[in-house]
């Protein structure tokens, strides 16, 4: 029998077409993250950019920066995201909901995502807000500083779930 949280979850999948940024959000984003001196790069799809970090064991945890932001209520707000958990056939079974839904941080969600291709992921993710990014920021400013830790955050919440989900594997193995 499936767990009630299933169908919460697949309420929460994102199967709609994404926001298209303008060159001017992209800029200022890009602008944002050089100045956290953090390495990325634009993603295989072109809708995020993408930063890879390393841990133990050769474990990998990729964390990305939607382009396209979001407007809720007025606000410019970007979503920065990872999988911890993915499968090409089927949504994830009761255990692992909850064992993703005993982590539960105050700050970011999990949530259930199916792509165009069919494949299940559970991703962590938070939302910055960028409203007030500039057209060019500088190491150390507000936003370029909060853009860094929240990629740090969804990086550390990201890796000790996979591992917990995972173990030693590494999902992009």
């Amino acid at each position: 029998m499936l767990t009630p949280f299933l169908p919460a979850l697949a309420a929460l999948a994102l199967c709609v077409a994404p926001p298209q940024a303008d060159d001017a959000t992209k800029a200022r984003l890009k602008s944002a993250l050089d100045a956290t001196s953090l390495r990325y790069e634009l993603s295989q799809s072109g809708l995020s950019f993408a930063l890879l970090f390393d841990h133990p064991n050769n474990r990998q945890q990729k964390i990305f920066v939607t382009i396209a932001p979001g407007k809720p209520g007025g606000l410019v707000t970007h979503t920065i995201y990872t999988t911890v958990w993915v499968n090409k056939d089927t949504p994830p079974d009761e255990a692992t909901i909850r064992k993703v839904f005993t982590q539960s941080k105050k700050l970011g969600e999990f949530y259930l995502f199916k792509d165009t291709k069919g494949v299940w992921a559970l991703r962590f993710g938070v939302h910055f807000d960028a409203t007030g990014l500039k057209e060019t920021s500088e190491k150390g400013d507000t936003l370029s500083t909060t853009l860094k830790d929240l990629i740090y955050f969804v990086n550390a919440v990201g890796e000790e779930t996979d591992k917990l989900l995972n173990g030693e594997k590494d999902i992009r193995g």
